[in-house]
């Protein structure tokens, strides 16, 4: 009985070992974007970083109103890319990204 009991409880531990995915395995989404626009009266550098944090939020916002929440952050997102511009008096930025959760 004692075998039985051992084998049984093996068994359910090596199934269960085969069926449960990695930690880091990732859901991804399509694609969102976001922009954003900064002409606070700051130098250029900050006026740039301003816009492109700003993007980043903004597309944060995006793909938890349209995926949930799980897919709301931009470290885990897949293919992210910030593309900035802009003259001497604003900046404005555009970030993309395809929203991932962990399973």
């Amino acid at each position: 009985m004692r075998i039985i009991l051992t084998l049984a409880t093996a068994g359910i531990a090596a199934s269960l070992l085969v069926a449960t995915p990695p930690a880091h395995a990732k859901t991804c989404k399509d694609m969102v974007t976001a922009k954003a626009r900064s002409a606070a009266q700051l130098s250029d550098d900050s006026r740039l970083r301003r816009a492109r944090e700003k993007a980043i939020a903004n597309w944060s916002a995006r793909a938890r109103d349209t995926y949930g929440w799980a897919y709301r952050f931009w470290t885990r997102a897949e293919e992210k890319q910030v593309n900035c511009g802009g003259g001497a008096s604003a900046k404005h930025c555009t970030a993309s990204a395809k929203p991932c959760r962990l399973i």
